[in-house]
């Protein structure tokens, strides 16, 4: 994780303390290279890992934090609504998406797609959760298939869009219609961080928001002052 990236997450999880959250399982979906793992564990130094990720380039990384971070786990798939497997599309970075079945180009191969309910009983990992998304406009899939998972979920951190995203077809909720769905589902919006702006016009592209759930303390005062 970059210096400066640390900053402005710091001063995120740093409000976040007050909050005084109970965590026992990570679950980083969309993981990526997993680098930014020491830093939540930090603010929550007892809870167990899990990294998901489609691209099968990052074991080699995850393995180094597994020996680093005790209880750390990893597994290669997609987080989605059914267990099953599709097909994933690397991109000429590290990276990449679901494709179609019909998409045979040489760079697409197979991959196992599970429920975050199933992942969490596979690796048994323990409760309260903090769900991390980064998963680029699917994540009302991902959410769908982590019902059972939720009940039990306390902080949930997502990479939040302003446009529709043409990679998913502009099937992703933006922002203020995340926010919404996400209040239906039991969670209100506490902080967020990381705005990210568009290179030309410097329109606001994304953002990661921070949801707790809406029968946290926080909310039972109204007024501004201390």
């Amino acid at each position: 994780m970059s210096i400066e990236r640390s900053v402005l997450l710091g001063s995120s999880f740093e409000r976040l303390k007050l909050k005084q959250l109970e965590i026992g399982g990570f679950l980083n979906i969309g993981s990526g290279r997993g680098d930014d793992l020491g830093f939540f564990l930090n603010y929550f130094p007892k809870m167990r890992a899990l990294l998901i990720d489609m691209d099968p380039r990052f074991l080699k990384i995850w393995k180094k934090l597994k020996r680093k971070y005790k209880g750390t786990q990893y597994i290669v798939c997609g987080a989605t609504a059914t267990d099953g497997t599709g097909s994933y599309k690397k991109s000429n970075s590290v990276g990449g998406s679901l494709v179609e079945e019909t998409d045979s180009s040489s760079d697409v191969h197979q991959t196992p797609l599970k429920r975050l309910d199933t992942l969490v009983k596979e690796f048994n990992i323990p409760g309260p959760y903090f769900l991390k998304f980064d998963t680029h406009g699917v994540e009302l899939d991902v959410l769908a298939g982590a019902t059972e998972t939720l009940k039990n979920t306390k902080l949930i951190m997502m990479e939040v869009y302003n446009f529709k995203l043409n990679f998913v077809d502009g099937k992703n909720l933006t922002f203020d219609e995340m926010s919404l769905h996400m209040k239906s589902l039991g969670f209100r919006c506490v902080d967020l961080c990381e705005p990210l702006f568009r290179p030309g016009d410097l329109a606001l592209w994304q953002m990661h928001m921070i949801f707790i759930r809406d029968d946290h303390p926080t909310w039972n005062r109204n007024s501004y002052s201390a």
